[in-house]
């Protein structure tokens, strides 16, 4: 009875399909199958979600009894991330649907970790920080928003080890470090430093971890350098740690200290904002502090305390471009760059540029929508990609030796051969510096797949060109055949099709119907079927109230994320930051109200009548409009959220409608006022936990972020994870919107 209820409810959904019924969520979409006479098909998925990259995947599904018993084969593998392990024997890329390797000797890949379901949802991929020799790798599992488990794995056994139950989780980032041999990493746990042999910590003979501490700080505080050295900063002290003494530091550190002192800062170093790099012989020095100040120290390798020498030293400024980020690039002669990353004012698409590190902060290069360059294992080659050209500088005279244009990359990695790694939308490819060839190693994504008239496993991935892939030696070769549009749908057994489903992530499903026997309609994926709820939809309210720090970088994360904001401005930001309020004007985000100044509207100091809060809002319009030439929505919300009744019901006479947060300025309370008493102090990771357990429970649908504030210190700001909370919200299967299409709602 059950099993016959079952075959009906999946023919039902198949008439469904059929008849009508409409997905309002187009997040996931099924190609056109095509089946051979051995009852083979192929078929694409394509993932356009908020927070991912929108590309085709190939199956290959064995069918059976109507259906496709075995988990069906995926074909492609799209480069979201890609590392060289096992000694650069093996390419490894990293996507949602798991784990590839590629194994370059024998030009084969196999599957390594697949998921049991298709992801519905965004499911970013997060960094690893492999070791040098490619055995190891350290990265964090998420188990909660914004935090998550730190392991130490064995690439090849699997074998892992927790370093942390409780480590920040980072997009960007992992807080985790290895010295060049691999065999020392140092990582951050509780804000302090600590460090492990990972052959004796997965053997389970290392030290205590009591006794492998270094000190306070995070990974900001240290560096390695000279293949066996350590350097550490403690406030303004700055230590050299041979790594042959660490377990002896470990154990007497509070007798001996913390290493040899070879200088001192002129300033206390702040771990959670300021970073530091050393050079390969420890004789220069680069601070980067809060992104924004960069100074060359010069470093004479004695032991002593004093300050260190100023080489040079040079602030970012810049009235037609936003800072993004900023890291160190050292050369092989040991010179350094800075790369900058920023945003124009004009417009909402980065640049990337590198300075030399000299008095006139000399710019050598500038690559528009570029990331954090990547450099060759001997640091002699530096390369970037923008959109679909990939460019090789040297980085001793920052001169271009090589360029290709392909398709749009997505992620570089360098082997220590001149050999460089390119996983582009489309394909992988292999391209060698030394005679400039290039080989298509892997297919990243397919718009079709299709069996050809000689049995042929054939796939089109949208660039012209037709790929056969060897079923038994489990690779891709071009090939030099027509491709062929028209997919076969039916054979003697089965008929596939497309067709509706009130699973709300997807647009549609593929139906397999039996022809022979009885008559039996089935999916092709099971959980493309399995109904949903509708997605809720969340409003992010972020607030701008007289600082622009957070500016753009929020907007970048939008832009990465595929969702708008809505930015409420006072009169002091837009008097204060011009600039930043055309940049938001000129972006797809709202632009709305918050008052013309920051004053709290419950203050006993002003006369809250109908002519000041109708005059207030209406000076805030007129000054955001000299100075962008747009207008402002009529939403308004009071400054801090501190509102009265009279104002509000004022501001809806005069056309404008009030806006409430779920929770108001968590993130604008600061450390002075937690000792204060004043309120209490939350970290951006508890503020997401608070967030997400809020909208979970429906109890509101805007969430609030400031901007940046102007006053007082905290650790780290909101706007700094912005991306956790973004993917947060993805994962858990909501909507992110504007303001006004929540409203009321």
């Amino acid at each position: 009875m059950k099993a016959s209820k079952k075959i009906f409810t999946l023919i039902f959904l198949a008439f469904e399909a059929v008849l009508g019924g409409t997905s309002l969520f187009a997040g996931i979409k099924f190609g056109d199958g095509d089946i051979n006479s051995r009852n083979q098909l192929l078929f694409t998925l394509k993932h356009s979600i908020p927070g991912t990259e929108g590309y085709r995947t190939l199956f290959k599904a064995d069918l059976q009894n109507g259906t496709s018993e075995v988990r069906p084969e995926i074909l492609t593998c799209y480069p979201e991330h890609m590392e060289l392990i096992k000694g650069e024997s093996v390419l490894q890329v990293r996507n949602r649907y798991g784990i590839v390797w590629y194994d370059i000797k024998k030009d084969s890949f196999s599957w390594k970790e697949t998921v049991p379901e298709v992801p519905s949802n965004s499911m970013r991929i997060a960094p690893y920080a492999v070791s040098p020799d490619g055995k190891w790798n350290c990265h964090v599992e998420k188990n909660s928003y914004a935090t998550g488990i730190l392991y130490l794995e064995n690439m090849v056994t699997g074998k892992k080890v927790v370093l942390n139950e409780n480590a920040p989780f980072s997009y960007r980032t992992v807080p985790a470090k290895w010295q060049n041999d691999s065999s020392i990493v140092v990582y951050e746990k509780d804000g302090f430093i600590y460090f492990c042999n990972p052959e004796a910590l997965l053997k389970g003979v290392e030290a205590a971890e009591e006794y492998r501490k270094i000190g306070s700080g995070t990974m900001n505080s240290v560096c390695w350098s000279g293949g066996k050295y350590l350097i550490y900063i403690d406030c303004d002290m700055v230590y050299r740690i041979n790594s042959k003494e660490l377990y002896t530091l470990g154990l007497y550190s509070g007798i001996i200290g913390k290493g040899t002192t070879i200088g001192r800062l002129p300033f206390l170093f702040s771990p959670a904002k300021d970073k530091f790099s050393v050079n390969e012989d420890i004789t220069n020095l680069v601070v980067i502090q809060k992104e924004k100040n960069y100074t060359l120290y010069k470093v004479s390798g004695k032991a002593t305390c004093d300050y260190f020498s100023v080489v040079s030293s040079r602030p970012f400024i810049d009235n037609k471009h936003a800072l993004l980020e900023a890291e160190v690039i050292w050369a092989s002669n040991s010179e350094p760059a800075i790369w900058i990353k920023t945003m124009p004012y004009s417009s909402e698409k980065p640049s990337a540029s590198v300075y030399k590190m000299n008095e006139k902060f000399q710019k050598l290069l500038e690559i528009e929508n570029s990331g954090l360059p990547c450099i060759s294992p001997d640091k002699t080659l530096a390369s970037f990609y923008s959109g679909s050209t990939i460019y090789v500088y040297s980085t001793a005279s920052w001169k271009r030796i090589s360029s290709f244009t392909a398709e749009n990359i997505e992620s570089l990695v360098f082997d220590s051969n001149n050999m460089l790694y390119a996983g582009g939308d489309r394909t992988i490819k292999k391209w060698n510096l030394n005679d400039n060839s290039k080989k298509v190693i892997m297919l990243s994504s397919a718009t079709n797949g299709y069996w050809d008239i000689d049995g042929s496993l054939v796939a089109d991935n949208g660039n012209g060109k037709s790929y056969i892939y060897n079923q038994e030696a489990r690779n891709w070769t071009e090939s030099s055949a027509e491709i062929r549009h028209t997919n076969v749908m039916r054979n003697e057994d089965y008929r596939v099709f497309c067709g509706q489903t009130p699973n709300k992530n997807y647009e549609n499903a593929l139906y397999i119907r039996s022809l022979k026997g009885k008559a039996v309609t089935k999916p092709v994926l099971e959980e493309s079927t399995r109904p949903t709820e509708e997605r809720r939809k969340i409003a992010l309210s972020f607030d701008a109230y007289d600082n622009a720090d957070g500016i753009a970088g929020i907007i970048y994360d939008l832009d990465t994320y595929n969702v708008p904001g809505t930015f409420f401005l006072n009169g002091e930001f837009i008097r204060r930051y011009p600039n930043e309020c055309n940049l938001l004007a000129n972006s797809k985000n709202d632009c709305a109200s918050m008052f013309f100044s920051t004053a709290r509207l419950i203050s006993g100091d002003y006369i809250m009548d109908e002519e000041f809060i109708r005059r207030g809002l209406a000076r805030n319009e007129d000054e955001f409009f000299q100075c962008t030439g747009r207008e402002l929505s009529l939403l308004w919300h009071a400054p801090y959220y501190k509102k009265i009744e009279k104002a509000i019901q004022v501001g809806k006479d005069a056309g404008y409608t009030y806006v409430d947060a779920l929770s108001s300025c968590l993130d604008t309370v600061t450390l002075e006022d937690a000792v204060r008493g004043k309120a209490e102090y939350l970290s951006p990771e508890q503020i997401i936990n608070i967030y997400m357990q809020g909208v979970r429970s429906g109890k509101g649908n805007i969430l609030s972020v400031a901007a940046g504030i102007s006053y007082g210190e905290r650790e780290s700001y909101l706007y700094e994870t912005l991306d956790l909370l973004l993917s947060a919200l993805l994962d858990e299967g909501y909507d992110v919107v504007l303001v006004r299409d929540v409203i009321g709602k």
